[in-house]
C-alpha cells in the first residue's frame, strides 16, 4: 500500500484529502505545519508527500528544500499544492526541488490520476 504524507494547515482540506485518497486504497497521514511535516517525513517512509505551499511559519518551498537535502527524504517525491494554480508558484516550487505541482481542485478523477502518476513515475 502506498503511503502519502499530507502537509497542509487546513484541517478541513486534510480531512477531505485523507478521505478521498484513503477511499482509493492509499494509507494517508496528515500534519498541519511544516515543522511537523519535516519531522514526520524523517521518521517514516512515504511514497509521496503532498505539500501545501502556504503554510504558517516555515512555508512550503522551504520545507521542500529541507526534505530534498535530507538523507531519508531526498528521494521521496514531493508535490506542492495550492489553492492557486499559478505559473509563478509552479516555478518557485520547481526551483525548491518539488517533483510536481497541483492547483485546485483537489478532488475528482483527474486529481487521483495525477497522484497515481506522480507515485508511478517517481518509483525507483
Amino acid at each position: 500500500m502506498d503511503k502519502i504524507l499530507i502537509i497542509q494547515d487546513s484541517p478541513s482540506i486534510n480531512a477531505m484529502l485523507k478521505f478521498r485518497l484513503g477511499s482509493e486504497g492509499f494509507s494517508v497521514e496528515a500534519v498541519e505545519t511544516g515543522e511537523e511535516g519535516i519531522e514526520t517525513a524523517k521518521e517514516h517512509r512515504y511514497q509521496l508527500i503532498l505539500l501545501d505551499y502556504n503554510l504558517p511559519g516555515i512555508n512550503g518551498d522551504q520545507v521542500c528544500r529541507i526534505l530534498k537535502k535530507g538523507d531519508n527524504t531526498r528521494h521521496t517525491p514531493i508535490v506542492c499544492m495550492s489553492s492557486k494554480d499559478e505559473a509563478k508558484l509552479r516555478q518557485i516550487t520547481e526551483e525548491a526541488g518539488a517533483d510536481g505541482y497541483i492547483g485546485l481542485p483537489f478532488a475528482g478523477k483527474a486529481f487521483l490520476e495525477k497522484i497515481t502518476g506522480f507515485i508511478n513515475t517517481c518509483k525507483p
